[in-house]
């Protein structure tokens, strides 16, 4: 009896231990999709920024202001872009 009992654990133990695995791994999916739209935002909020101060529509300083960024960190992202 010990023996089986013994199997019985060891399937269940593998069942439990691949549904863990399973819900570890979507969960780590989710949050990477979730990661990759909100820099997908932010990326696309500083590139319209930049095409703004490039027209001449607005200046680095407010570009800067509402992409939540220090003038001198937009201005890193202007320079790589231009």
């Amino acid at each position: 009896m010990k023996d089986a009992m013994k199997e019985l654990y060891d399937i269940f133990k593998e069942d439990i231990d691949q549904e863990v695995l399973e819900k570890s791994k979507n969960k780590w999916i989710k949050e990477g999709r979730r990661e990759g739209k909100k820099e997908g935002r932010k990326e696309g909020v500083i590139n319209t920024l930049i095409m703004l101060v490039k027209d001449g529509i607005i200046s680095v300083e407010d570009a800067a202001k509402r992409a939540n960024l220090s003038v001198s960190k937009f201005q890193k992202y202007l320079n790589e872009k231009m």
